[in-house]
């Protein structure tokens, strides 16, 4: 609600109501004072890879990162809890999130207490019982459909054809099966960057303290097939 993405600049009822002078204003190329969590994260990526892609981050929060959608924020898309940021280059990043995290830990306890298992009976090696499986193939298959609907929030319109997927659900392969048979056009990887956040952070001022190359090897990739 600060900042007005089609005049570049802060809306005016900042200015009208004196609020102006408490807020930074960005600058592209200049030195970040601070980076958000996500901000920084989406760094490796975009140091990484020139083609258009979607960042799946997830944890308790599942938030698609679409840095390549530069339509306007609509109040529908509001309503269905996805916004826009900048980045610390002052470029908008539309992002959705849902709340996916927090469903599978409170599905898998539902499972684990109404079948006498430990919540950790989906990753063991030994599979659990023929019934709980189901119910996590359930569960997973609802958890994935909610997610598409997110990320085709911050798909819109922009010509992304890759999916890079990081946090818990990168290693969860009903998760990460669903969602390539989703979106079966596009190429849909788990990723792991080792301290994604603090390496974003330093490759944000990296030509200010390190004279080297930025590394190609920062991301390791596994793609999963439709």
């Amino acid at each position: 609600m600060l900042w007005d993405f089609r005049k570049n600049d802060f809306h005016e009822w900042v200015r009208s109501e004196g609020l102006i002078n408490l807020l930074s204003q960005p600058v592209a190329g200049a030195k970040p004072l601070g980076l958000h969590d996500s901000s920084a994260a989406l760094i490796p990526y975009l140091a990484t890879f020139e083609e258009p892609f979607v960042l799946i981050s997830t944890g308790t929060w599942c938030i698609s990162l679409n840095p390549f959608n530069q339509e306007p924020l609509t109040e529908a898309e509001l309503e269905e809890d996805c916004l826009c940021y900048l980045s610390w280059t002052g470029k908008p990043v539309k992002a959705a999130r849902y709340f996916g995290g927090n469903e599978h830990e409170k599905g898998v306890k539902a499972i684990a207490e109404a079948l006498g298992l430990p919540e950790n009976f989906y990753t063991e090696t030994e599979p659990g019982p023929a019934e709980a499986m189901v119910q996590y193939a359930h569960l997973m298959d609802d958890i994935v459909h909610k997610q598409v609907a997110s990320v085709q929030l911050a798909l819109g319109r922009s010509a992304v054809r890759r999916i890079f997927v990081d946090g818990g659900f990168a290693h969860n392969d009903p998760y990460m099966q669903g969602l390539a048979a989703a979106f079966p056009n596009m190429e849909v990887y788990a990723a792991e960057v080792a301290q994604a956040t603090a390496l974003g952070a330093a490759l944000a001022i990296h030509r200010d303290w390190n004279p080297q190359p930025v590394p190609t090897s920062l991301i390791t990739l596994k793609r999963y097939l439709p």
